[in-house]
């Protein structure tokens, strides 16, 4: 990586670390307890679904497909 590109991401990093703090909205959501354990669970079930659903669709093939 360049440096420019370092200074450039850890400039980014810094305003969203400094943002975060000032802001300091919340959201009624956050109050669930767990509620990003649950969140984050079910993200990864759909994010392993939806890639084994391509992978049937798009990767797999047939058992004889080098019987031709």
């Amino acid at each position: 990586m360049k440096k420019w590109q370092q200074i450039a991401l850890g400039l980014c990093a810094v305003a969203g670390y400094v943002c975060s703090l000032v802001a300091g909205v919340h959201h009624w959501w956050e109050t669930i307890p767990f509620f990003w354990s649950i969140f984050g669970f079910l993200g990864c079930a759909l994010i392993v679904y939806f890639s084994k659903g391509l992978g049937k669709l798009f990767l797999q093939q047939p058992e004889d497909f080098y019987d031709d």
